[in-house]
């Protein structure tokens, strides 16, 4: 019998508003809010184009999250399903990859600061954006259901001040603005297409969070989809106002608050910074720091690290160690004055590389496992299923291309991003022994995603997701 794992205290208790929840909070949350100032930066009247890009390398993507997810729900999916599709060493290298992109808690929590310093110049942003992360560290080490239903509070007050900024606001955009859509060039589109990636793909980390949902075949190719779509469609109607109002140099780089306050009423604009820009910002915080720390944990089990950094709290079923963890990391740039660009730039391009893997394991299940994708809820013919995935692996080499060439010019998110794949490196030559024992032995935790000790892989479809 398999000794009992870290990854059996977690408790199944998301429901399927709740998982459609956590991927919109991670979607619209931070990104338009973060972001759209920066895309408007590098595309001039490019931005709504650029966000349509992204949505579709992000929905060509996130395919491969919704076939894994839908055939054989896991814990840690960006972790698990490379271990076991691709290889192990892959597998810890994607996860490894993937935990840096906590980084970007920093992008919301100090977009978060500076919208509240738009209201109250004496509201400091870097002390704003560590509380905000605090509190919803705390709020996750009581479980994974009391955030998310904090989520989908938060979901509906935040699409309702988007909503009414794009009305309130399109009336005033001058659509000669978008007569040129690439004055920067064909590559600045692309790298800020690249980078909103990172604004709409938040959608498929529901895929980490497939252990602890009631019926995961089911809520994760819906609430991928679905939270895409609403996203998507939120995005672009912003986008249009936030580049066409004001002229292009008044509003690249900037926050959306510099049109807000042109367009809105008084009331209107603290509805939208507090109930919009805010609200949206700390909700992808709460969402990250629930799915942030399974690919880690199911890493634990595997035993890349010691059993005990993965704990669970057995009466909130939350692994607080690793939350602690995720909390520094998270926490690390707001401290040390990074830009919201440049954390920006770092986690899109963790995001597109992590990704990259995935896809390739989506489509080794269908030769490998037939029999999960015979009885998954969602299906693609293996005709289908092959062009999306050489389609979506071109585009993301394409832009990934174009981002890290970006990190390398910057010389401290270039050392940072070197020191970290460093460290990986060098856990990978220390651990890989024992881990090999492991998977040698068949000593992996059981009603999870196995290897036989021939060497090949073993998926076995978990009791919920197979009814």
């Amino acid at each position: 019998m398999s000794p009992p794992s870290n990854q059996s205290n977690l408790k199944k208790s998301l429901t399927l508003p709740q998982t459609f929840g956590i991927a919109l909070q991670q979607i619209i949350g931070g990104g338009v809010i973060a972001l759209t100032g920066v895309a408007i930066g590098k595309t001039g009247g490019g931005a709504p184009v650029a966000f349509l890009l992204a949505a579709g390398l992000v929905l060509l993507s996130g395919i491969s999250f919704a076939v894994l997810g839908a055939a054989a729900p896991v814990v840690g999916g960006t972790y698990t399903y490379v271990t076991r599709l691709v290889h192990p060493i892959a597998g810890f290298a994607n996860m490894w990859l993937f935990s840096l992109s906590v980084i970007s808690l920093s992008v919301y929590a100090l977009t978060a600061g500076d919208y509240l310093h738009a209201l109250n110049n004496a509201i400091p942003a870097h002390l704003v954006s560590i509380g905000i992360i605090t509190f919803f560290f705390i709020c996750n080490l009581f479980g994974a259901s009391l955030s998310a239903r904090i989520g989908v509070v938060l979901s509906v007050v935040m699409v309702a001040a988007f909503l009414s900024y794009a009305v309130i606001s399109m009336p005033e955009v001058d659509w000669a603005t978008f007569r040129e859509l690439t004055p920067n060039g064909f590559n600045n589109l692309m790298s800020a297409s690249a980078i909103m990636v990172f604004a709409i793909g938040g959608g498929h980390v529901i895929a980490e969070l497939g252990g602890e949902m009631k019926n995961p075949g089911r809520a994760i190719p819906i609430a991928f989809f679905g939270a895409t779509f609403t996203a998507t469609l939120l995005y672009v109607v912003m986008a249009i106002p936030s580049t066409g109002v004001l002229p292009i140099d008044e509003v690249a780089f900037k926050p959306l608050s510099v049109v807000a306050e042109y367009t809105m009423s008084k009331g209107m604009f603290v509805f939208f910074i507090l109930g919009g820009a805010v609200a949206a910002v700390i909700g992808t915080v709460n969402a990250q720091l629930i799915w942030g720390s399974k690919s880690l944990l199911a890493a634990i089990d595997d035993g890349w690290f010691p059993k005990a950094l993965g704990k669970v709290n057995r009466r909130f079923g939350t692994p607080h160690w690793l939350l602690t963890i995720l909390f520094v990391i998270g926490i690390t740039p707001a401290v040390t004055g990074l830009s919201v660009s440049e954390i920006a730039h770092v986690a899109s391009s963790v995001f597109g590389l992590t990704t990259m893997l995935v896809i390739v394991a989506s489509y080794r299940m269908r030769s490998l496992y037939p029999e999960l994708l015979a009885r998954s809820p969602f299906k693609l013919s293996r005709q289908l299923h092959l062009v999306i995935t050489v389609a979506a692996m071109l585009l993301n080499a394409y832009q990934n291309v174009l981002l890290l060439v970006e990190i390398t010019q910057k010389p401290v998110m270039g050392v940072s991003y070197a020191i970290w794949v460093t460290i990986g490196i060098v856990i990978i030559l220390l651990r890989w022994g024992k881990v090999r024992e492991l998977i040698a032995s068949g000593a992996v935790p059981s009603g999870q995603p196995m290897v036989r000790k021939d060497g090949r892989d073993l998926i076995e479809q978990p009791a919920e997701s197979a009814s």
